[in-house]
């Protein structure tokens, strides 16, 4: 029997980063049937996701839940995996959830600015772009240095702090982290290949997409 059921579009890192937690938590989850722009106008939909935002999840015994994290710490707690996802200890606990917070609120949100205008919802601002891409590379520099010597963000294991990283960090390297800029960060981008790479997470997010030369939208 199925976990639960998620509805997204096709592509979302954010659906991957949940697909991974329950790869390493040997839980299985369907596709929801989902158009964007038409199922999570319904009334149905809205009466269970209220903002009509994906991805959304529903749980064999009928939970409903929205926003990526909550999501991906749900399926990770009924896991075996869960203390090496989510940590054992207080310790633990805490620095996974700080590299999740930095990287939702730091990479996440400023690469949205790069996301939208080239799925043609919002005019192209090049001024808007630069400034998303100089608060994402601040994070890049700390990144690359906390990373010298370590395998793992938080842990000694494979946690969701990682996934989530990968996740923020998969739309920058596919849309404007371009090979100029990734030169400057190389012990990142061995990271991010080694996340993605992983038993469990390479089945959830595919092969990684690296931008040659960034461009402004058409």
């Amino acid at each position: 029997m199925a976990f639960g059921t998620l509805y997204s579009y096709p592509g979302n890192p954010r659906v991957a980063k949940i697909r991974a937690v329950a790869n390493l938590s040997g839980l299985t989850i369907n596709d929801g049937d989902f158009t964007m722009g038409h199922t999570n106008r319904s009334d149905e939909f809205l009466s269970k996701f209220p903002l009509g935002k994906v991805p959304t999840f529903t749980s064999a015994d009928g939970l409903n839940l929205f926003e990526s994290g909550a999501i991906a710490r749900f399926v990770a707690e009924h896991g075996p995996a869960k203390d090496q996802l989510l940590g054992s200890t207080p310790t633990e606990r805490a620095l996974i959830q700080q590299w999740i917070d930095l990287s939702e609120n730091e990479l996440t949100t400023h690469s949205m600015t790069c996301l939208i205008p080239r799925l043609g919802y919002r005019k192209f601002d090049e001024a808007a772009e630069a400034f998303a891409i100089q608060c994402m590379e601040r994070v890049l520099v700390v990144l690359e240095k906390h990373l010298a010597g370590r395998t793992w963000v938080a842990t000694d294991k494979l946690s969701l702090a990682d996934i989530t990283v990968a996740q923020s960090l998969a739309w920058g390297f596919k849309l404007v982290f371009d090979k100029e800029v990734r030169a400057k960060y190389p012990t990142v981008v061995e990271y991010f290949k080694r996340v993605v790479g992983s038993d469990g997470v390479k089945e959830a997010f595919g092969e990684p997409e690296f931008v040659e030369k960034r461009t402004p939208p058409q």
